[in-house]
């Protein structure tokens, strides 16, 4: 089916569930315009009216990421007491995260490499 109309904005959520979804099990290259309008059903002129490419899907990846990310951050931060403690809870959670999700973590951290692509 067809959805050649604008999309309102929860209606996005799919679209980048199944980017998400296609760079974790293909990596970030196999997410396109093109990938996830045809697993959803949407038209590529439907999404790019809301993304602007690659790079705009990635970045909408990013963003809903990124609270679960600060969250187990937050979270790693008041778990420990002193600087030491802290700075290693810290980084072990943010090893944790890139090796949890690398899907999100890539599209986060990676996104500039696409500018050279």
């Amino acid at each position: 089916m067809d959805r050649g109309f604008p999309l309102p904005r929860p209606a996005l959520c799919p679209i980048v569930a199944t980017a998400r979804e296609l760079a974790g099990q293909q990596g970030r290259d196999a997410v396109t315009t093109r990938r996830p309008a045809e697993r959803i059903e949407y038209s590529r002129p439907v999404l790019s009216s809301h993304f602007r490419g690659k790079r705009g899907i990635i970045g909408a990846v990013a963003r809903a990421g990124a609270p679960g990310m600060a969250a187990l951050l937050r979270a790693a931060a008041r778990s420990a007491e002193g600087l030491r403690a802290r700075v290693t809870a810290l980084a072990r959670a943010y090893l944790a995260f890139a090796e949890d999700d690398p899907a999100v973590h890539d599209a986060m951290f990676l996104v500039d490499r696409l500018a050279v692509l």
